[in-house]
């Protein structure tokens, strides 16, 4: 009697919107068999195969899988063995594949969708490559450090990832496993991932504009792209961030009479509401703006170049502001960014009081200002005088 047979695999028709898989059957072991009952065990492999929405590829996947699977079962593998069913009848939802599927759903629910995104394309990479490795059948308790490292250091050399890539994809393997263990019995009982060495990352710091780039910045966007213009003053006297905050930013938000705006928790960096400080610069500039023109749910950067119902799309600025680069011959390091580094730095040399910076950046503590400014080379606490001999 064969130990396996049919490897079939199903593409619901060429239908992507339904679920595509390869299935098999293997002979049960006879210490597994009931009297009278069935010889063989149907397994279904989905794996890798449904999270690809292009039907080409999809298909190329399915095959690939089907592959795969043949040449594991002409190679001796047994599921049975590997998977350990006597011990554990529901194996399905211990394989690793199937875990990473599972935290992905948690992490979609939970995190916002920027920062959902890195990592559901960095688990999605890893699900790939087991699969290539043909090792997608472990469970998530039979992944080993070898296997992650060799993931990680594979990909650095091909796709040349830099030190910072890499630790980003271990992070990701590395949160994935602990929320098993915080949070599920019986998955994992160590987290592999904790024991990999993390790569050295050289910390450039915050670069701000020095005082000529920032007026000859200023004086080229005013001339040449007065919304990007517009855009960075608000950058500027708002300090928020310019795609995940103020490119979202309603005209509701900003309450002109408590001299406010609110940064709803759903766009916020700290998942809570803030509420930003308007100088009387700022309210200059948002008086002659006329929002009360416009309805409060429309935002204030929209794709119609005045407040309107769409937003702009992420890194709309970032992009109009690479020709400004170009043109003024920016090639340190600035960015939109900078416009933030920028005016902290103004506000510390007009003598401003840390506390209000603090309400300006809405850092947590003032430990964690001072380190924003120390990274951009601001030094506070006693004035030195040395005294220096001539050579």
């Amino acid at each position: 009697m064969p130990s396996y047979k049919l490897i079939k695999s199903y593409d619901a028709g060429g239908d992507i919107t339904k679920e595509w898989f390869v299935h098999y059957h293997f002979l049960i072991p006879k210490e597994l068999q009931k009297p009278n009952g069935k010889k063989y065990e149907r397994f279904k492999v989905y794996n890798t195969i449904n999270s690809i929405h292009n039907k080409k590829e999809r298909l190329q996947q399915l095959r690939f899988v089907k592959d795969s699977i043949k040449e594991l079962l002409e190679a001796g593998f047994n599921p049975f063995q590997e998977f350990s069913y006597a011990d554990n009848s529901q194996h399905e939802k211990y394989n690793i594949c199937n875990c990473i599927d599972e935290y992905l759903i948690f992490a979609k629910a939970s995190l916002k969708k920027n920062t959902y995104k890195p990592y559901e394309d960095r688990l999605n990479l890893f699900k790939r490559y087991l699969t290539e490795q043909a090792i997608d059948y472990k469970r998530i308790d039979q992944v080993t450090k070898d296997n992650i490292f060799e993931f990680v250091t594979t990909f650095k050399t091909n796709r040349k990832w830099s030190n910072k890539t890499y630790n980003h994809y271990l992070q990701a393997i590395h949160t994935m496993l602990q929320f098993f263990l915080d949070n599920k019995d019986g998955y994992v009982k160590e987290n592999v991932c904790s024991k990999i060495k993390r790569l050295g990352v050289q910390k450039k710091g915050n670069l701000p504009f020095n005082n000529v780039l920032f007026k000859k910045t200023l004086d080229y966007l005013k001339e040449n792209n007065p919304n990007l213009y517009q855009f960075s003053r608000f950058i500027y006297y708002s300090c928020m961030r310019p795609d995940a905050e103020l490119r979202l930013l309603r005209v509701g938000d900003i309450d002109l009479h408590r001299r406010l705006i609110q940064v709803p928790s759903e766009n916020s960096k700290r998942n809570k509401t803030q509420y930003i400080p308007i100088d009387d610069e700022f309210l200059n500039i948002l008086l002659r703006m006329n929002l009360d023109r416009f309805s409060k749910y429309d935002y204030v950067f929209s794709i119609v170049g005045t407040p309107g119902e769409k937003p702009v799309y992420e890194s709309y600025f970032r992009k109009q502001f690479i020709p400004v680069k170009k043109a003024l011959d920016i090639n340190n390091g600035e960015t939109l960014y900078s416009f933030k580094h920028t005016r902290c730095i103004h506000l510390v040399e007009d003598g401003e009081k840390l506390h209000n910076i603090i309400k300006l950046t809405r850092h947590k503590t003032l430990a964690e200002l001072m380190d924003y400014l120390k990274d951009m080379g601001v030094i506070l606490g006693d004035e030195v005088r040395l005294k220096s001999r001539s050579i």
